[in-house]
């Protein structure tokens, strides 16, 4: 692992509970827009309800695959 590996570690100990949420959420919104286009790539048609649809199962999904690993 390289020094900005080490470097975000540290960055991300030094935020507050409220930053760290937030953070988390811009990280989640990020990927679910990457998910959502990578679901327009496989399914050029599809419309915009469809596609997050589609995204809302596969979290479903592994928000269950998750749970059997606890």
């Amino acid at each position: 692992m390289d020094a900005s590996f080490w470097d975000e570690i540290e960055r991300s100990r030094s935020l507050t509970g409220g930053q760290r949420m937030s953070e988390n959420m811009r990280l989640f919104d990020e990927a679910s827009r990457r998910m959502l286009a990578g679901i327009k790539s496989e399914f050029p048609d599809i419309s915009d309800e469809e596609a997050r649809r589609i995204r809302n199962e596969r979290l479903e999904l592994i928000r269950r695959i998750e749970s059997l690993s606890c």
